[in-house]
């Protein structure tokens, strides 16, 4: 992102593709609501970044991580006057479970807390970020990586989820069998008379039991779908024109305009490596 002090950009980790990164500041953009497929762990190197999420309003002072959980609906925006500058890693819900288990000997994991005060942490995923910039030997590059995400894991996250009551089970079937068609069809227009035939139930009801159980809407979470595998083939090279075609959307601009609103980013800005202005 260019203009007024803001920069951004995002690439994927030398010589591991299961952790995309991103380096930015940002002063006035805000992020729409939008989630992650992967587990989201930044750290806030100068002004605040504030969050809404499930439960209100998040601020995260410069010096402490932010973590976001798979799937965790959140927006992000300036909470000091200089706005923020932050590093992310996006780690592959793959990579984590393998570390998880081997650290935690649990898979299913989760972390509670959104801002985090950890100041060794802090420090120490700062510095394997900036090695990622460099990532001139991919073995150091990536063992940093992998050193930080299980530092991460025995530190922060919980093993296990409540479990639901068997009510509650039936209410998200319906909820998770339109889901289970978005993801399947993401690629086609898919109307809400459809969701609402998979799921069994009326398209009223679908929409608002859909939102509770995931954070957004049908469409909304569509498009958030979309967004993501466009995010995936942009970092494995292909061109935007390309991409936009490929993923559903009407043309590079309505590509460009979602990738800005959900990733802060043009999709000019997302590479595979590092991009350094000559």
């Amino acid at each position: 992102m260019e203009g007024g002090g803001e920069h951004a950009r995002l690439w994927t980790a030398a010589g591991s593709p299961q952790v995309e990164l991103l380096a930015a500041r940002f002063e006035r953009f805000a992020f729409d609501r939008h989630s992650h497929e992967q587990l989201s762990v930044g750290v806030i190197e100068h002004g605040a970044e504030g969050l809404h999420v499930a439960g209100g309003k998040v601020v995260v002072p410069a010096g402490q991580l932010v973590i976001l959980n798979p799937g965790q609906v959140h927006t992000g925006f300036a909470a000091a006057e200089s706005g923020w500058r932050y590093r992310m890693f996006y780690f592959d819900t793959a990579m984590v479970d393998e570390l998880a288990h081997e650290h935690l000997g649990a898979r299913d994991v989760w972390f509670p807390e959104t801002a985090v005060r950890d100041a060794g942490l802090f420090s120490r995923l700062r510095g394997v970020h900036r090695e990622q910039e460099r990532a001139a030997d991919p073995l150091t590059a990536e063992s940093l990586l992998i050193g930080g995400l299980g530092a991460v894991l025995r530190r922060h996250a919980r093993t296990g989820r409540v479990s639901a009551a068997g009510k509650e089970r039936d209410v998200r079937r319906g909820p998770d069998l339109a889901r289970q068609l978005l993801h399947d069809r993401w690629t086609e227009p898919v109307t809400v008379a459809e969701l609402s035939a998979a799921a069994g139930m009326p398209r009223a009801s679908l929409i608002a039991a859909f939102r509770r159980a995931y954070g957004l809407p049908p469409h909304a979470y569509l498009l958030r779908l979309r967004a993501n595998r466009a995010r995936r083939l942009l970092l494995a090279g292909q061109r935007p024109a390309e991409v936009a075609a490929a993923t559903g959307f009407a043309d590079q601009a309505h590509l460009t305009r979602i990738c800005k609103r959900y990733f802060g980013v043009t999709p000019g800005a997302i590479r595979p490596r590092p991009h350094r202005a000559a």
